[in-house]
């Protein structure tokens, strides 16, 4: 059986809309923005008929709120420009609340919560940044597609014995130069921890390759040479190579 592919597969099945739905009728879940849909159909209505006399105190507050807050597109509603948001925007009910953030979704080609969501806030009003945050962490393409947060495990290094392995870095002291020496060589025993240190003027492959003879007849040559992929370290190396008919 093929595994299946990027275009094969239902971004937001059923059980995320009923998982989304769940969430937001959840006891702790609560949206300021979000507008019944009796109120809505009553901001509209007040919209459309600006003379229509409210019948209570609570219709009186709700017309003067839908007069100064809201305005009619398209015979949709839509909250007014401010000062953050200087578009309209639409007002989303619940019931549009998960359709509306997965197109976007789409449309935005599986973009990130953040990119999502600052579309989003952009184009309408009622919908929360925790909503888009929880229908896109469950998209089934873009968890096929995040890269792996899990690491290869830490494998130790083990010597068995003195000038097996040597360890071989450079200190940069150019903040605190000696005379013209403004880089010191270090190279580490990793059995006995046993440490030389070599001023440098630079860190050419030269001098370096220099200083490792100095070592190398001092005491013994290592099996291992351990050093970062730095380029001078590369060219000692060659030197070196040259240098013992190696």
């Amino acid at each position: 059986m093929e595994d299946p592919t990027i275009a094969q597969i239902n971004p937001f099945p059923q059980d995320v809309r009923t998982a989304f739905q769940a969430y937001i009728h959840s006891f702790s879940y609560s949206n300021r923005e979000r507008i019944d849909y009796s109120k809505y159909r009553q901001l509209l209505l007040y919209l459309q008929n600006p003379s229509m006399k409210p019948a209570n105190p609570i219709e009186s507050r709700l017309k003067h709120r839908a007069q100064t807050e809201f305005m009619l597109l398209h015979n949709k509603l839509y909250y007014k420009p401010t000062a953050r948001f200087q578009n309209p925007r639409c007002v989303i009910l619940e019931s549009d609340a998960f359709d509306t953030i997965i197109n976007e979704h789409l449309q935005l080609l599986y973009a990130g919560r953040t990119k999502t969501w600052n579309i989003i806030q952009r184009k309408f009003y009622g919908l929360k940044r925790e909503e888009v945050e929880f229908i896109i962490k469950r998209c089934k393409n873009c968890t096929l597609n995040r890269p792996s947060t899990t690491k290869a495990p830490l494998v130790p290094i083990i010597s068995e014995q003195a000038w097996e392995r040597v360890q071989i870095d450079l200190i940069d002291m150019r903040h605190e130069p000696s005379g013209q020496y403004k880089w010191i060589l270090h190279i580490k025993d990793h059995f006995s921890k046993y440490t030389q240190l070599y001023p440098l003027k630079s860190k050419h492959a030269g001098p370096i390759a220099d200083c490792f003879t100095q070592f190398i007849a001092a005491f013994l040559p290592p099996k291992i040479m351990q050093a970062d992929n730095g380029k001078e370290f590369k060219g000692a190396l060659l030197i070196l190579l040259r240098k013992y008919g190696i």
